[in-house]
């Protein structure tokens, strides 16, 4: 695991559970791996309190497995799991995006026209980590857009295991810009006003994540 650098004058804890938590969704740390205690405090420089503590945390999102007497280890996926909280996801973002369009203007036009064009650099320069991460941004001003204070920390958990997924289902063949052709249409339903076109246009594009994620799950689970 590459070392990082912790703000001492910051939460340790949640410094650390970003830290581990970024890993595994980029699959820098694939299902299976070891998670040790003892080695990850040497490397973070701090005691395995705090490693503790992240830990545990990172097990209720379901991204790490702790067996007593056996050890703890990156999840493995779950596909109905996945199945599952990609179903919640939709929903949720269908919701948010129907109320973020009457709060869309020029600044947010701006923002989102900047995200796609980053996004579709990243696939010519080969940064696929970078491109789920603008992906995602891309989302998550939509959601700002919406006014909710609640739902994007209910759908925190549930993008975890989604995004370990996404670093997967990218490698399809085709699936690399295909999302950023689908935010144009997004855009383009929240430039029209209309609601029901911006639901459409959302669904359609998480319904075609979705049976990417799926699809590459059925070949890592056989």
């Amino acid at each position: 695991m590459k070392k990082a650098r912790l703000d001492r004058q910051e939460n340790v804890p949640r410094q650390i559970y970003e830290i581990l938590r970024a890993r595994i969704l980029s699959t820098e740390l694939p299902p299976g791996s070891s998670i040790n205690e003892r080695y990850l405090a040497e490397v973070l420089g701090v005691s395995r309190t705090p490693i503790r503590e992240a830990i545990r945390r990172l097990s209720n999102d379901g991204l790490i497995s702790i067996v007593p007497n056996v050890g703890t280890s990156v999840a493995a996926f779950d596909p109905l799991r996945v199945r599952e909280f990609c179903q919640i996801r939709t929903g949720v973002e269908c919701i948010a995006i129907e109320a973020a369009v009457k709060n869309f203007g020029l600044a947010e036009e701006k923002k989102l026209v900047q995200l796609i064009a980053e996004q579709d650099k990243t696939v010519d320069r080969g940064d696929m980590i970078a491109n789920i991460a603008i992906d995602t941004e891309f989302h998550d001003v939509i959601m700002e857009l919406s006014g909710y204070k609640v739902i994007p920390d209910f759908l925190h958990r549930a993008m975890g295991e989604i995004l370990r997924a996404r670093h997967l289902s990218i490698q399809l063949p085709g699936r690399l810009r295909e999302p950023i052709i689908e935010h144009q249409v997004i855009l383009e339903a929240l430039r029209s006003g209309n609601p029901k076109t911006c639901v459409t246009a959302m669904k359609d594009h998480l319904d075609k994540s979705f049976a990417s994620i799926m699809k590459v799950l059925e070949s890592v689970n056989t």
